[in-house]
């Protein structure tokens, strides 16, 4: 019985220096698991350790590439599935977001060579409940990402404009080119046109010179009317002769008794019939004259028609008519001469009996044929003036037509001859304005094809426009580095305040130097600083072996986490000996607080606004302003400003302590 009281009074002797050290080891055991834990969370081996599910409904090949972007990236863990079983994943927390592909993404991003382009658009959930930082990790892979696709759209976009600017100058050749072949057509247009002004000029002079002509024609036309009218008086006239001799031949018999008659008959006949000759020949040989010279007029307009070749327009068609019947009037008088010549052989055989009216019998015959012929040539002169009547009738009714033609081709010349100088002065500016701009095209082409070649490697360059050129100060290394002050500082804090639960309130007492019931005050005071620097060397020892700590000042490093931790301890030495519960409990506020407003995560400017103010009154934003020197790049002014803060809190409220204590020893004396 005795001996099992005796190990168990050696075993509740030496499990006290167990509690101890479980007790010293608290600070590290906090910071270190913490720092352990979140040491590099966006390292590879962590982050792409996410899973995501991909949906790749792409009906192209930019969907693929994007998802082998993706992985090459090594940033997430992707997963290809359907879209049914991303969707019930992603609710079921397997997967912390889902990416999907449209279908028309290989089009959206091709369509920048349409008029119709439209962008590519990829859904991306992520499931919040899940994890919210996650989420937050998953959305910067997802910018990224956004931005290089943006990069390689525009990379495509500038290659396609840099070949379309390209292809400037050859195209600028082709109408240069061009422009020369204009040019020469434009030359051969001007001597064509100078040519057609030419013989629009000729056509003019011809229009006019058959107008002044045909007046004359005009004038003989009615010359020709007046002579016959005389012709058919006078036709009339032998007609009756003719008559009168036709009726004389039934008395033949009694010829011998009118001789004197019929003598003067065929003199009067022959006279007639001379006038009649003289008559005839004048106005035939005048027909003739008029008849040869508006022929030749009217060929000379018709061959101008002909050479400039017009078209045969109302005017040339009437010409064309008008010449036919001065043909048919060309006839016509020689219709009248021939029967003329008859008339007049029949009067000469008249004649000849009339000297043989002694020998009328064996003549009767004679004279019976030479009326018949004179009949015959009557009948045929009738039938010709007839004719040429008719056809000078029509030819005074048209020669007023024509007249008007003449005057309306001459009219319709001058117009366009205006019209034929008028488009010459245009194909000259034509002509002109394309050399000019050839001329131009040409002195251009070379400077173009310069400038064009700045767009040589614009495509590479578009990639990435703007390269920032990152140049950190003060550099971390890691993230486990940047929040190792933050956790330190709460592993100190947490190690001091337990220290004070486990061995101050002690109920077993069996650390009398630590307890509540102690009554050497200023001895415990040393006591807990001297706890409170075995844990913090422990911790500073234990860290440096087991993290990838580069400090930069290890005297400098023990020195701070030492101070921090007699800090802390001062602080909770003074809030729990001197407000017992309450004390704990604002010690526990003063944490929480701290954790909030000390910056030790976000920057202070991004807390709610409230706590902002508390940054300056809390001992934790000190303390991790401070060990940032030693672990990451020391600032002297501020290793100086927070050093001399943390070490004025430390003394005051050590000099607090130890006065409370000196003054409570004091007074357990003086009972």
């Amino acid at each position: 019985m005795k001996n099992k009281e005796k190990k168990e009074s050696k075993f509740k002797k030496n499990f006290k220096y167990v509690i101890l050290t479980v007790v010293l080891f608290i600070p590290f055991i906090y910071s270190f698991f913490y720092l352990k834990a979140y040491w590099n969370p966006y390292g590879k081996g962590n982050i792409d350790n996410l899973p995501v599910a991909i949906v790749n409904e792409d009906k192209g090949n930019r969907g693929k590439e994007l998802i082998k972007q993706i992985k090459d990236a090594d940033t997430l863990k992707l997963i290809e599935t359907t879209e049914d079983k991303a969707t019930d994943g992603l609710y079921d927390e397997k997967y912390y977001a889902v990416i999907t592909i449209p279908e028309d993404f290989t089009s959206s991003i091709e369509s920048i060579d349409s008029t119709k382009k439209t962008h590519p658009t990829i859904t991306y959930s992520p499931n919040q409940k899940y994890n919210y930082l996650s989420s937050q990790i998953i959305d910067r892979v997802v910018s990224t990402v956004e931005i290089n696709l943006d990069n390689t759209v525009n990379s495509e976009v500038v290659g396609k404009l840099s070949n379309n600017v390209k292809s400037v100058p050859d195209q600028l050749q082709t109408i240069s080119n061009g422009f020369e072949t204009l040019n020469e057509g434009t030359n051969e247009l001007a001597n064509g046109s100078n040519k057609l002004v030419s013989g629009s000029n000729k056509l003019t002079s011809g229009t006019n010179n058959l107008n002044s002509s045909y007046q004359a024609f005009d004038n003989g036309v009615s010359e020709i009317k007046s002579g016959s009218n005389q012709l058919n008086s006078s036709m009339q006239t032998l007609n009756k002769g003719i008559n009168t001799l036709s009726d004389s031949t039934s008395e033949l018999n009694n010829l011998k008794n009118s001789v004197p008659a019929l003598t003067e008959s065929i003199s009067s006949l022959k006279s007639g019939s001379d006038t009649v000759t003289k008559g005839l020949n004048s106005y035939v040989a005048g027909v003739n004259q008029i008849i040869d010279a508006n022929e030749a007029q009217i060929k000379s307009v018709l061959k101008q028609y002909d050479s400039n070749n017009l078209p045969q327009d109302d005017k040339y068609k009437s010409l064309t008519n008008q010449l036919a019947k001065l043909e048919s009037l060309k006839t016509a008088g020689d219709d009248l001469q021939k029967g003329n010549t008859n008339l007049n052989d029949g009067l000469s055989k008249l004649n000849s009996s009339t000297q043989s009216l002694n020998v009328l019998p064996s003549k009767i015959d004679q004279l019976n044929s030479g009326i018949q012929a004179i009949q015959s040539g009557s009948n045929q002169i009738t039938a010709g003036v007839s004719r040429l009547d008719n056809g000078i009738n029509t030819l005074f009714e048209s020669s007023a037509q024509v007249k008007s033609g003449i005057n309306t081709l001459a009219t319709g010349a001058t117009t366009l001859n205006n019209g034929m100088n008028t488009l010459n002065n245009g194909i000259s500016t034509l002509n002109s304005s394309v050399t000019s701009a050839n001329n131009e095209l040409s002195s251009k082409l070379t400077d173009t094809k310069k400038e064009v070649k700045k767009v040589d490697g614009l495509k590479n360059y578009s990639k990435n426009v703007v390269k920032i050129n990152k140049k950190v100060v003060n550099e971390i290394p890691s993230y486990g580095t940047a929040f190792s002050p933050l956790f330190i500082s709460i592993g100190l804090w947490v190690g001091a305040l337990m220290m004070f639960i486990v061995l101050y309130y002690d109920k077993e007492n069996r650390f009398e130097s630590f307890s509540i019931e102690s009554k050497h005050h200023l001895k415990r005071t040393l006591c807990y600083h001297v706890m409170a620097t075995l844990s913090a060397i422990v911790l500073a020892f234990l860290l440096q072996v087991l993290l990838d700590f580069n400090i930069t000042n290890i005297p400098l490093y023990y020195l701070v986490i030492i101070l921090t931790s007699n800090t802390f301890m001062a602080i909770i030495e003074f809030l729990i000996v001197n407000f017992k519960d309450i004390g704990k409990f604002i010690a526990l506020i003063v944490l929480i607080l701290q954790l909030a407003a000390s910056a030790g995560t976000f920057p202070i400017e991004t807390v709610t606004k409230g706590f902002r103010w508390l940054n300056n009154l809390l001992p934790m934003t000190y303390t991790i302003r401070l060990l940032k020197e030693p672990l990451m790049k020391i600032e002297s002014s501020l290793l100086t400003k927070n050093l001399i803060i943390v070490i004025c809190i430390c003394a005051v409220f050590i000099a607090i302590n130890i006065t409370l204590d000196i003054i409570k020893e004091k007074k357990e004396l003086s009972k």
